[in-house]
């Protein structure tokens, strides 16, 4: 395995990729390349210094290639990975930013070999907007760094994505297996994005700007959603989001009932706990 890359190929250079691509410059020297599907993308992050040189394809960047980081919609990287399985460099390192794990390495097992080692890891950070204009090197900061191994995944692959998370910014970390990663996911992430967009569904037709302040903002803002991208996150995780689906239902029913049945010590104990929960959360 090379844990000293003399070039990192970024695939999908949007918010993430283009910030992951800022990020890693300088990460032991290595070139940044990028391959994107947009040709206008691959000449701002050119000329933004975001990459030092680019692909037309991942199929002709592959080889060539010590770290190869997918930052892509999940089907894209399991067809890129199995159509190039033969063509990863001896001692790749080889990643995924995808925010959903467990589908996905079940149907990649048969593209890897040991040729290469792969390691997923999830940047906990973004943005309500997307595209390259909007990505900064800096996205990563002081953020959350998760490294998801495969079965396969050698100890020295995990503390290379661990070195890598913090040359990127981040300062809170944690290996998880899959299944565990998509599980609190469901919950941190996805449950978020969805109360975020039921409360766009319907709104006030009333209301306006003067109407809103931090609350509101806070609460809606990753309702700004890319359709396509989440529509596939949500079916990747469903099985895992349902039971936190069904809890934020359940508590939701809970807290509508005890207003229309004017119970106040219901409604305190709710409060209570939930006020107590996130003091706790903030320590963890």
């Amino acid at each position: 395995m090379n844990t000293n890359p003399k070039e990192i190929l970024i695939v999908g250079l949007g918010l993430i990729g283009g910030s992951v691509a800022y990020a890693l410059n300088g990460f032991h020297d290595a070139v940044i390349s990028g391959v994107d599907t947009d040709p206008d993308t691959i000449t701002k992050a050119l000329r933004a210094g975001a990459i030092q040189k680019s692909y037309p394809t991942a199929a002709e960047g592959i080889p060539h290639a010590d770290l190869v980081i997918f930052c892509t919609y999940p089907h894209h990287v399991l067809q890129i990975v199995h159509e190039n399985r033969h063509r990863f460099k001896e001692g790749a390192v080889v990643s995924d930013v995808c925010g959903s794990k467990e589908l996905l390495y079940r149907d990649l097992e048969p593209s890897l070999n040991d040729t290469f080692e792969y390691v997923g890891i999830h940047p906990m950070a973004g943005k309500e907007v997307s595209g390259f204009d909007n990505a900064e090197g800096t996205l990563f900061k002081n953020t959350g760094f998760l490294v998801i191994p495969t079965l396969k995944t050698k100890p020295e692959a995990i503390d290379y994505m661990l070195e890598l998370g913090a040359y990127m910014g981040a300062n809170r970390f944690d290996v998880a297996d899959p299944k565990k990663h998509d599980d609190i996911i469901a919950y941190t992430s996805d449950l978020m994005h969805v109360a975020a967009t039921c409360l766009c569904i319907h709104y006030h037709p009333d209301m306006s700007s003067a109407y809103t302040a931090g609350a509101f903002r806070d609460c809606t803002r990753v309702s700004y959603i890319n359709p396509k991208l989440w529509t596939e996150l949500f079916l990747e995780n469903g099985r895992a989001m349902l039971p936190h689906m069904d809890n934020f239902l359940d508590a939701i029913t809970q807290m509508r009932d005890a207003i229309e049945q004017k119970d106040a010590d219901k409604l305190y104990q709710l409060l209570w706990t939930a006020n107590d929960n996130k003091q706790y959360m903030l320590k963890r």
